[in-house]
């Protein structure tokens, strides 16, 4: 939808048609009685109907039911005009005409799209409730702090500008509202791997496995601190016009922000830091996506992915703190987090695989998360394995994952088996917690992928 702005152009003649024809049906639905709310779209322009522009006006109409309903008014008639000259939206309402104008007025001054709504409130008797009566002053120019009436009367801006700064109204309200949604499946992806459970190894909400500087709450409050970087991981990939391998330079300063926040959120415990990179670098993918009016699919998304880390398997070789991550590299070679990412997240697409399968087995949504999380385990090299049980506890967690998965049977039997796992690996310090973050990647890539303006 960004960008859509090609459609047909209007004549004056077709303009002044419309304005009749409102004013006749605006006289029409007075008779049947009630307050009258009318909308437009204020587009400059002889450009007057366009997907955006549609668009836009379709959210103002939700917009305005909002504010109509937050002001105690009852919608009795609503009913939307398709006209060349743009679209039009009548509501009849039950309540008093200065409280409609006063709902009008609160989301005409809401930026950046109530900017561009023109909502005209008649009451019972055809009267037109203005600003003035409401001790409000003029509405104010789109692109200067003069009266807008003042600014058309002497045409002080062209209006190719006024055109233009209204496209850009309506595309920061889609880009907001995409960002926001980025972040919080994100949020949510993190939250659906942490409620999940029985996890080996891993903090559920029936222990916390492995770890003991750490519980479900832990995640659940660096889960709840990650949602801002998770909005300006989006933002950097909206607003981003280069080629994909070099947004991540953009995003690495707001991952290093974001895991101080982490650690704030859980007194000091790593919860997360794998996920602050994986999905920083989704949700910067997802704007790239978005931002370019391209398919936002799973498999493209972690393919672009892999396009923006791409340069971060070269971490290792340049000079920094020596974490147990680099000293894994040295003497394995395990990339980690850095490595699924340069190659495309392959892990997070076998999740995807194995949770479409146990979905289509009929098991449950938990069910299904864990035994995405158990075809992981039994594939992924997991770092976090490696680090706290060697080449030999890694193997150990394969083998023992693999026939879990490759023998899956009924989801209680599943369930059940995992359970038995976990007391096993907990009792041997060993968390899977890549996998995990593997997990939270998938999800965030099949939940983001629902996006719909």
């Amino acid at each position: 939808m960004r960008g859509a702005t090609q459609g047909p152009e209007v004549s004056l003649e077709q303009v002044l048609e419309s304005r009749d024809q409102r004013a006749q049906d605006q006289r029409q639905w007075l008779a049947r009685g009630g307050v009258l709310v009318c909308m437009t779209l204020n587009m400059p322009g002889p450009r007057k109907r366009f997907p955006l522009a549609d668009a836009a006006f379709r959210q103002g109409e939700r917009l305005l039911e909002d504010q109509l309903a937050g002001g105690g008014l009852t919608v009795l008639e609503r009913q939307e005009m398709d006209r060349p000259a743009g679209l039009e939206y009548f509501l009849r309402v039950q309540g008093r005409p200065d409280q409609a104008k006063d709902c009008a007025l609160a989301l005409e001054e809401r930026p950046p799209l109530g900017r561009l709504l023109d909502i005209d409130v008649f009451d019972q008797d055809g009267r037109q409730i203005s600003r003035r009566q409401l001790g409000r002053p003029p509405r104010q120019c789109l692109l200067c702090p003069r009266p807008a009436a003042e600014c058309a009367r002497s045409r002080a801006h062209g209006i190719q500008a006024a055109a233009e700064k209204a496209i850009s109204l309506m595309n920061e309200y889609f880009d907001g509202q995409f960002v926001q949604f980025c972040a919080s499946q994100a949020q949510r992806a993190l939250l659906h791997e942490a409620a999940c459970g029985p996890k080996p190894g891993l903090v559920d909400n029936r222990n916390s496995g492995a770890h003991r500087d750490m519980d479900q709450f832990s995640f659940l409050n660096s889960a709840a601190a990650l949602g801002e970087y998770f909005r300006q991981a989006a933002w950097q990939g909206v607003r981003f016009k280069g080629p994909p391998e070099e947004l991540l330079a953009r995003l690495r300063p707001l991952g290093l922000a974001a895991e101080r926040e982490m650690r704030a959120a859980t007194g000091g415990a790593n919860t997360h830091k794998g996920a602050i990179f994986s999905l920083g670098v989704l949700c910067g993918g997802a704007g790239l996506l978005y931002g370019r009016g391209e398919p936002l699919c799973p498999e493209r998304l972690l393919t672009l992915g892999g396009r923006i880390a791409a340069s971060a398997a070269g971490d290792f070789n340049r000079a920094g703190e020596d974490t147990a991550g680099r000293r894994l590299y040295r003497q394995m070679g395990a990339q980690g987090a850095r490595g699924q990412a340069a190659a495309g997240f392959p892990g997070a697409k076998l999740a995807l695989e194995a949770l479409d399968q146990c979905l289509s087995r009929g098991f449950g949504w938990n069910a299904a998360c864990c035994g995405a999380l158990c075809a992981l385990m039994a594939q992924t090299e997991d770092t976090n394995l490696l680090h706290r049980g060697g080449r030999e506890g890694l193997e150990y967690v394969r083998w023992k994952a693999r026939g879990i998965w490759e023998n899956l049977s009924s989801e209680e039997t599943f369930l059940s088996q995992m359970a038995a796992l976990d007391t096993l690996l907990t009792d041997q310090n060993l968390s899977p917690g890549g996998c995990a973050d593997l997990l939270a990647t998938a999800l965030f890539a099949r939940f983001v992928s629902a996006w719909t303006e």
